[in-house]
């Protein structure tokens, strides 16, 4: 049976989690600020009505860090929004919730910048946790109505009234048209 003492398991502590302190301080540059704070591109699709879609993008602005993470918020849209990486920016698309009432609606991204790569010349080989960046935008919900069916052509009843007027004036223009032939060729 082994006796372990106090000052041996103090020692052992020691030796094992001082390499990992100091992997973990080297390994990490610490960036208090970012070059350009508060600065990036949000940009949501629209107009569109309850249930539609709209796209969004969000881009950093050149010089600082490309985000690790963006979180997409706002009332009027649905909690399945969806944005991915492309390395150039984050895109995706988001969904108005059917319960909005048409308006304008701001939406918030926040830019997270954790583990990121380092901006500064001399950190380059370490990576950097930066403050969130916060972008406003607004996405605006449309009425949704009747009239952009009945602004996309007549609809069957109206074109079915439209068929009929139309025979009956091509009706009318053929038989007129052969009343004049007959007359013409009949002697009076």
């Amino acid at each position: 049976m082994i006796h372990f003492t106090r000052s041996s398991i103090r020692c052992g502590v020691a030796a094992f989690s001082l390499p990992l302190i100091l992997l973990g301080q080297a390994g990490a540059a610490h960036a208090d600020q970012l070059p350009f704070p508060e600065q990036g591109y949000g940009s949501v699709g629209g107009p569109a009505a309850p249930g539609e879609v709209v796209d969004l993008t969000v881009k950093e602005r050149p010089g600082n860090p490309h985000p690790t993470a963006v979180e997409v918020s706002s009332p009027a849209l649905t909690d399945d929004t969806a944005l991915g990486d492309t390395r150039r920016a984050w895109v995706g698309a988001g969904r108005i919730k059917k319960s909005v009432k048409p308006g304008t609606y701001p939406v918030t991204f926040t830019l997270r910048h954790k583990s990121a790569d380092c901006v500064t010349e001399k950190d380059r080989d370490y990576v950097c946790d930066y403050a969130a960046i916060i972008l406003r935008s607004k996405v605006t919900v449309s009425a949704q109505d009747e009239t952009t069916a009945s602004s996309e052509g007549p609809g069957f009843g109206g074109g079915l009234a439209i068929g009929v007027a139309s025979g009956a004036v091509a009706t009318l223009a053929v038989g007129g048209v052969l009343l004049r032939l007959r007359r013409r060729r009949v002697p009076s």
